[in-house]
């Protein structure tokens, strides 16, 4: 009997361990105008989510793909508008560019016809100071 509630008890700590909550939680609002989207995450505590524009060489850099754009056409590229904070960090050996707590960003758009409606998806990888998870892709939705 000892033998199957330990077995019960380790297999069950293995399923909550290999859960992983989400760290990231993303918002992206339509401005009042049309002419942009307004992007921000916030980040959970002591983890990390890294620049568009981070070494090559280092973690997997942010991603924003747009799959569906309906009344709308891109303007440009996606803007940071929060600083990244840059350091060289010791789990890749090369210079990062991380964002901590809260990060904001801008997509800005030509309105064409109708409604606007755009879908896409925005791929990110979070690490804290010891371990990364892998990247995870989270699909968005914006009229």
């Amino acid at each position: 009997m000892r033998y199957y509630t330990s077995l019960v008890v380790l297999l069950s700590s293995l399923s909550i361990f290999g859960q992983t909550e989400d760290l990231v939680d993303w918002q992206f609002t339509l401005s009042e105008d049309g002419t942009a989207i307004e992007i921000e995450a916030t980040i959970a505590t002591d983890w990390v989510i890294y620049s568009q524009h981070t070494d090559p060489d280092g973690p997997i850099p942010l991603e924003f793909e747009f799959t569906d754009l309906s009344g709308v056409e891109l303007d440009g590229a996606v803007v940071e508008l929060t600083k990244p904070i840059t350091e060289l960090s010791d789990m890749f050996d090369v210079t990062v560019m991380k964002f901590k707590k809260k990060a904001t960003f801008k997509q800005k758009l030509k309105l064409t016809e109708g409604k606007p409606n755009i879908k896409g998806t925005v791929t990110y990888m979070s690490c804290d100071a010891t371990r990364c998870l892998p990247p995870k892709t989270v699909p968005f939705e914006v009229e």
